[in-house]
């Protein structure tokens, strides 16, 4: 396990050095000049100029590119060029905003989602069973940023029982419980139907393995058969799933924060490509690309622990 880990974090490291190229290419080549951004739109020529020659946008692209890995592995992302402050900073702040949001919606999600799903799966082909099956299929299609808007004139214009915005506490306390109810709502909707989906067909497959059969005949009581025998083996490819999708919140969540306006990673990186702030919107993807990439290696080790027949040695 431990000769895994240090090739999957070996891996992990060149998978963020390839990102940062991709992402730094793109930009690149964009439309724009960082130079004219950062000297402001009343400065001359010569001062858009000097502004240039001090980014090191004069130089050729290897070269810039090779001088922002190396600051980049020293952990610089950067200055941005509207506030001149390091990146680092600005996305710190914005960072436990953007996680507190996602992991909310996670727990949700599997609190909503897979109890559900068990509950399909042992009721097969009963009126509950259908009903579930198509309220998880209006879940997945019904996108986010609409949901988050019923859910606000509803519950904020209508009924003013939650906040319409902001996060400024984290969700297991009472404040924060009220700011995180909506916006993880709105986000972990899908999540939460996919979870249904994939534990009712998971579940499905483990209620006619023959060891199930087995436990049965031994007349252990269903409780029994079901939760410690099948629950344990049909929630591997939740886990898989698990991963996936915190991912997909962290990227729903550029979504979600534009409409219940919290001040997270999403919304500042929005804001960067509204103002073509190019060195925030390199250090909001690369940071966003870094933590799925680290949700997916921490799944890959809960695997083992889920179930110890899997081995990566």
């Amino acid at each position: 396990m431990a000769k895994y880990i240090l090739k999957r974090l070996a891996l992990m490291v060149l998978l963020v050095i390839g990102m940062s190229f991709l992402v730094f290419a793109s930009l690149y080549f964009a439309q724009g000049d960082p130079a004219e951004i950062a000297a402001g739109p009343s400065a001359s020529v010569e001062e858009v100029e000097a502004m240039r020659h001090f980014l090191g946008l004069d130089q050729p692209f290897f070269v810039q590119y090779g001088n922002y890995l190396w600051n980049m592995l020293h952990g610089d992302l950067g200055t941005s060029l509207l506030s001149r402050q390091p990146i680092v900073n600005e996305l710190a702040v914005r960072i436990p905003n953007t996680i507190n949001l996602a992991v909310a919606a996670m727990l949700l999600a599997c609190i909503v989602g897979i109890p559900l799903g068990m509950i399909a799966a042992l009721k097969k082909d009963s009126i509950l069973d259908n009903a579930l099956t198509t309220i998880s299929l209006a879940g997945i299609s019904v996108p986010n940023f609409w949901f988050g808007t019923m859910l606000i004139l509803l519950f904020c214009v209508r009924l003013h029982i939650f906040p319409t915005g902001g996060m400024t506490s984290f969700f297991w306390t009472a404040k924060g419980f009220r700011e995180a109810v909506l916006p993880a709502t709105a986000l972990g909707l899908q999540v939460a139907a996919g979870f249904m989906r994939i534990g009712r067909s998971s579940m499905l497959d483990v209620l006619q393995s023959d060891y199930i059969r087995t436990a049965r005949s031994k007349g252990l009581k269903e409780r029994v058969v079901v939760v410690v025998h099948a629950l344990r083996n049909g929630l591997i490819p939740i886990v898989t799933q698990m991963g996936t999708s915190f991912g997909g919140l962290l990227g729903g969540a550029i979504v979600t924060e534009q409409v219940f306006a919290i001040n997270g990673i999403g919304t500042y990186l929005i804001n960067a490509i509204n103002q073509r702030n190019y060195t925030a919107v390199q250090g909001s993807v690369l940071l966003i690309a870094t933590m799925f990439i680290v949700v997916n290696l921490i799944v890959d080790i809960l695997y083992c622990v889920i179930d110890p027949r899997i081995s990566y040695d």
